[in-house]
């Protein structure tokens, strides 16, 4: 069997291949969830099984889902290869918490949203928590997550794990190309956007990559991409919208990612 990822937010995993109606819809995907197809596309369906929290399933899955309010303006695959090890990890990573999080409608300042918030913190040695909403966390987020992922890669125990995005954004810039480095800052137009990448803008203030080359201390923001589509990329970081969420960044008709959103940099993921 061949094992693939969902690619969209949800999937109806539906008992036969036809509408989506109460009587076959069997249970729901999320975005990243590991399914394995048993047997060849039927008339624009998959038939797939897949292990949940609840138990094994089995059923069909649309091979592609139209324009949309998840998918863009152009229709997309929703099912998507599996990639590198060290990718699918931080994917995973990013995804496991964008899950705690409700989906990005878990808080951070309640109960239990503020307590995650403060294991963020933790694992880069302060002790906020998400009661102290006047201190972005969305850097501690990312650093928590490349660190899930280094437990079962090491080379991303290098990444510049701080409480600025700014530090690991001019960390990556420098140790573009070097071998050891877990992530190579690149100018946008230097490489199309891969899972597990991460796609770093400016907050506040305008950021220029050779801005950022020469100091790490400007103002920023970093999502690392789960998801990419024919005209866009899906992205999760931490204190967007107070939670864990995604964001949508524009492609460009060449693949490369959009500068709108103020994208400045591509942070291209070397731990395979």
């Amino acid at each position: 069997m061949t094992r693939m990822y969902v690619n969209v937010e949800s999937l109806n995993l539906r008992i036969s291949a036809g509408p989506a109606t109460a009587a076959n819809l069997k249970t729901t995907l999320v975005l990243g969830q590991e399914v394995n197809l048993s047997g060849e596309p039927v008339n624009g369906w998959f038939p797939v099984k897949v292990v949940l929290q609840d138990g094994p399933f089995e059923g069909f899955v649309k091979a592609s889902l139209p324009p949309g309010p998840q998918t863009g303006a152009i229709e997309i695959p929703s099912l998507r290869d599996e990639v590198s090890a060290a990718r699918e990890v931080l994917v995973a990573a990013a995804l496991t918490q964008w899950k705690r999080f409700k989906f990005g409608q878990g808080k951070e300042a309640t109960e239990p949203f503020f307590r995650f918030v403060g294991e963020m913190w933790s694992a880069i040695g302060l002790s906020h928590d998400g009661h102290d909403v006047d201190i972005p966390w969305s850097s501690a987020a990312i650093s928590f997550m490349v660190r899930q992922a280094s437990m079962q890669f090491p080379k991303y125990q290098q990444f510049k794990f701080a409480a600025s995005h700014s530090r690991y954004i001019n960390d990556a810039i420098k140790n573009a190309g070097k071998k050891a480095a877990p992530f190579w800052g690149l100018r946008l137009h230097e490489r199309v956007p891969q899972l597990g990448d991460i796609v770093v803008r400016s907050r506040e203030q305008p950021v220029t990559f050779e801005l950022a080359a020469a100091t790490n201390t400007f103002k920023s923001h970093g999502d690392i991409v789960v998801s990419i589509r024919p005209d866009e990329l899906l992205a999760i970081g931490g204190n967007v919208s107070d939670s864990v969420s995604i964001t949508r960044y524009a492609k460009t008709p060449a693949g490369f990612v959009d500068s709108s959103k103020g994208v400045f940099a591509l942070l291209a993921n070397n731990a395979s």
